[in-house]
């Protein structure tokens, strides 16, 4: 025992504890982390390539419009809206029959109050309906196929004056 009491036998048993330590330690790093074939044997993510998207805007329209049902029409709705895309021979298109796609859109505006177009939920409807209108438009006259060429609308400035 009296080599454990001695000055070399606790320099001795400092370092085994040093060496295991540092053993250990080594050892589990090398355990949890994945090896360098693993990594490397794993494919890259393929990066998304960006689209351009191209926007047609469909300027002021103005339209009279009834502040409740079944009254005359005191009020009127100034509304700029734009449509998006991919395709940029879309808005060539666009621009073609865009007196159809306005005439189109006004009648839709003349069937609303003012009431109900402060109403989030129905501006999503005429969203939407402007967006299906531009796109059957379009397909109607032969100037889409397959998918339709407006993916999203957007309303960009709208007043409503009662």
């Amino acid at each position: 025992m009296a080599f454990f009491t001695s000055k070399i036998g606790v320099a001795v048993l400092v370092l085994a504890g040093i060496g295991l330590g540092a053993g250990a330690t080594f050892g589990v790093m090398r355990l949890l982390t994945p090896s360098a074939t693993a990594a490397a044997a794993a494919p890259a993510p393929t990066p998304v390539k960006a689209r351009p998207i191209f926007f047609s805007d469909l300027p002021g329209i103005v339209v009279s419009i009834p502040p409740q049902p079944n009254t005359p029409s005191t009020s009127y709705v100034d509304i700029d809206m734009q449509f998006a895309t991919y395709d940029a021979k879309a808005l060539e298109n666009f621009n073609a029959v865009l007196p159809i796609i306005k005439a189109d859109i006004i009648s839709l505006l003349m069937s609303q109050t003012s009431g109900e177009l402060q109403d989030q939920a129905v501006r999503a409807k005429v969203i939407a309906s402007c967006l299906e209108i531009a796109n059957n438009v379009l397909k109607q006259n032969g100037m889409a196929n397959g998918a339709p060429p407006f993916n999203a609308a957007y309303i960009t400035n709208l007043v409503i004056q009662d």
